[in-house]
């Protein structure tokens, strides 16, 4: 199967040069033309030209770089003029309303630096439809509204908006939009954690024509093989995500070939009447051109705009500040960096913290670590905003616009001394009535428990303004995972989040969560350390699943900013598989106007607040679930049975930890789970007895909301007994006598078979769980 195609598929598609970085990025063929491939000097077939120009701006940037190098005098600071010459940011605040949004347009808004500081000249909302729980509706009920179902599984699946026949097909439709809009970012995993293909054919039609313009691969579509290229599409730990944009002036319907699994759509809903130039195959190749010096760019992120310089070198006690001022004048900050002299105690990025004020206001209050995106720690990554260096340069490219005065304030809330080193760029700026302030604010608390569950707020905003990235540190105390919370995001005042998610690691732009060694980088989206591992440690081609420890997912954003005009209110679920105390630690990114307030206030108890932290060497032994205990006589744990037969299809998963719904109700603490079933299905169970002589067999067994009725049988004889094991609640059936039978060989097989579902049992309703069997022999 071609793993995308469009209805224009008889013409010659474009040739892009690769946007992947050499060595690290393989390029792959598409359907659409081979990409030409930017590769390193050892390569064949090496462009040499473009490899020695390469070397020469390579070297003419570290000679640069040199030049440049803080001085160790204490103290120091040196402000120094850039060269009037260096590139600047083409100036977006003459942009008309009356513009159309096209491809183009919104490709060079991804970089331009200077419009993010602006509020949008075209009113949109930013909206998401996604695979949500559809049971999640209301905080009054908490079953439902931090239900953790936010996928479809045949038959029952209903995390969608409905079904359509569309020339003769059967169609599912995951998004459905009318008005002008675009889509800026889709997200969607992997059906299987260790296996990423799929068969599912997306297609998309654009203002209400009956022929889609895109129709591919589901995945194939958005993971960089296909048509849009790296880094606007690629894979990313288990998923497919995409940034390229896809623009229609009347509506946007995507469906899917068979019953979606998880998705995320998110997209401009613009105001009626914007003049928005629909997405055409014509208008991607023709696009060609810009579509790689964005890509390219974001690859290379450069500062732009910068016309001065100011260095300082400084030792900070403890409980000390240093405050420096930004040249007067209306003007901005292009870059800022700061350099640590010694990350040997990973604390140092939450004791650090960097503190600013724009024209009299303080609109900056964030440890270093959260505000660079590095968390606990040094933990480099490169991001399009972003950067942190293996040297422990950590830089920020966000453009922060004053009108007369600007301060940047480095803290010290540690009792040991900081050195460190301080970089400013700045550069003119035109104040205008689109010209916001930046932001950066911080949250932390510890302990948050993960039962009953909760929803943390990040951040809640009040005024006129655009939400543009966060950073969220955990700290997890168990081996288990930790992220299946929801983002739940309220704007101006919306009774219903606008953008409900389907998990942490979702919104972060990968999936299946929990692995150790989950390290990813992607300008606009990255885990730069999780559990022991970051970029320079990291292990490839395992599976280690250990997330115990600290863990910081980052994301910013582009063209997916959230303009709000009255209130914005960023809420993340706090749930996990343990019943346990977290941490957690958030730094949030905004634009808004001067009397524009958020919820968040300088809490520097909360900064040098010391998290407990297992120690990873003896995690496993520390959090190691004690040996089960039957509560019973005569007991056999079911998780310890064997399974002989089951339907096609059907999972047995044993051991399943039931440690959140209170461990000591099931004997052993755990019971067997048997899931992807349907009416009909069956799992035959070999019981072992002592001896031939006839037992009496009792089970207990598990209820849930998604449980089913069950029928059992003996060695193919009827018990006569039919189980309904649906519970509004999760616990246990107590004890259920199936009758007395004669085992062969030591052993009865018994199989328990999914016959019904409780008319209020949640889909699909045909789950099941064992706890244990209690075997009494009848001795004669």
């Amino acid at each position: 199967m071609r793993s995308f195609s469009t209805m224009a598929h008889h013409m010659d598609a474009p040739r892009f040069h690769s946007l992947r970085r050499p060595k690290t990025w393989r390029s792959r063929r598409s359907p659409y033309g081979p990409a030409l491939t930017v590769t390193s000097p050892d390569d064949r077939g090496v462009n040499r030209s473009v490899f020695w120009t390469a070397m020469f701006l390579f070297f003419a940037g570290a000679i640069v770089s040199e030049c440049f190098s803080v001085c160790d005098a204490a103290d120091d600071s040196i402000s120094q003029q850039v060269d009037p010459h260096s590139p600047k940011q083409t100036s977006s605040k003459h942009r008309s309303a009356d513009s159309v949004v096209t491809i183009e347009t919104l490709l060079k808004d991804m970089v331009d630096r200077d419009e993010i500081a602006r509020f949008p000249v075209k009113n949109f909302r930013l909206r998401q439809h996604s695979s949500y729980n559809r049971d999640s509706k209301t905080p009054d009920d908490p079953e439902g509204w931090f239900a953790n179902g936010d996928f479809n599984r045949p038959p029952n699946g209903k995390n969608f908006i409905r079904t359509e026949v569309i020339n003769g097909n059967k169609e599912w439709v995951l998004m459905d939009h009318d008005g002008p809009g675009a889509i800026v970012r889709t997200w969607m995993p992997w059906q299987n954690q260790k296996n990423g293909g799929t068969d599912l054919i997306m297609r998309i039609y654009l203002d209400g024509t009956d022929e889609p313009t895109l129709e591919g691969n589901m995945l194939g579509m958005f993971d960089g093989s296909g048509m849009f290229p790296y880094p606007f599409a690629h894979p990313s730990l288990r998923s497919a995500v995409n940034f390229f944009p896809i623009p229609y002036a009347k509506s946007c319907k995507v469906t899917v070939s068979e019953m979606p699994f998880f998705f995320q759509f998110t997209f401009r809903e613009y105001d009626e009447g914007t003049p928005v130039k629909t997405f055409t195959i014509d208008d991607f190749r023709a696009a060609g051109n810009i579509t790689q010096h964005v890509g390219q760019s974001l690859l290379n992120p450069a500062t732009t705009g910068a016309t001065e310089r100011q260095l300082f070198h400084t030792r900070l006690g403890g409980g000390e500040q240093m405050k420096y001022d930004l040249p007067s004048g209306a003007a901005a900050v292009r870059e800022l960096s700061v350099k640590l002299a010694d990350f040997g105690d990973p604390m140092v990025t939450r004791d650090v913290v960097l503190k600013m004020d724009f024209d009299g206001k303080q609109t900056v209050w964030c440890p270093i670590g959260e505000f660079f995106g590095s968390g606990i720690g040094l933990n480099p990554f490169q991001g399009w905003y972003r950067t942190v260096a293996e040297d422990g340069t950590m830089t920020c490219r966000w453009v922060m616009p004053y009108q007369t005065n600007g301060t940047v304030s480095l803290v010290n809330l540690g009792s040991k001394d900081v050195v460190a080193d301080l970089e400013i760029k700045t550069g003119p700026w035109t104040w205008d009535q689109r010209s916001m302030y930046f932001h950066a604010n911080w949250r932390g608390q510890y302990p948050v428990p993960t039962l009953p569950r909760s929803d943390w707020n990040y951040i809640t905003l009040k005024g006129r303004g655009v939400y543009v990235g966060d950073t969220l540190t955990v700290m997890n105390p168990v081996e288990r995972w930790w992220g299946e919370g929801d983002e739940k995001i309220f704007v101006d005042g919306e009774s219903f989040p606008s953008i409900f998610g389907t998990g942490t690691e979702d919104y972060y732009g990968y999936s299946w969560g929990g692995r150790s060694t989950d390290f990813y980088e992607h300008p606009f989206h990255a885990q730069p350390f999780c559990h022991q591992y970051n970029k320079q440690n990291r292990k490839t081609n395992t599976d280690e699943r250990n997330t115990l420890g600290y863990s910081t997912e980052t994301r910013t954003r582009v063209l997916d900013t959230m303009p709000f005009s009255d209130s914005l209110q960023l809420d993340m679920e706090v749930w996990s598989w343990s019943d346990c105390d977290m941490g957690y630690a958030a730094g949030t990114y905004w634009y808004g106007f001067a009397d524009t307030t958020c919820n968040r206030k300088p809490t520097p108890q909360d900064a040098t607040q010391r998290w407990v932290v297992p120690s990873v060497s003896n995690a496993s032994a520390s959090r190691q679930t004690p040996p089960p205990t039957s509560h019973f006589d005569h007991a056999i744990e079911c998780e310890t049975l064997k399974a002989v037969a089951n339907r096609s299809g059907v999972k047995v998963i044993r051991n399943q930890n039931l440690g959140r719904y209170g461990q000591d109700r099931w004997s052993g603490g755990r019971h067997l789970f048997v899931r992807d079933t349907s009416i009909g299905d069956y799992v035959d169970l070999q019981v072992p007895t002592s001896g031939t002589n006839p037992v009496t067999i009792t089970v207990h067994a598990t209820t849930s909301f998604d449980y089913g009725i069950l029928e059992f049988t003996v060695d193919g004889k009827p018990t006569g007994i039919s189980l309904d094991t649906y519970s509004a609640d999760v616990g246990v059936t107590g004890p259920v006598t199936l009758g007395t039978f004669t085992p062969h060989d030591d052993h009865v097989t018994m199989r328990i078979k999914v016959t019904g579902s409780n008319p209020d049992s949640k889909d699909p309703g045909t789950f099941f769980g064992l706890d244990c069997l209690v075997i009494e022999s009848n001795t004669p």
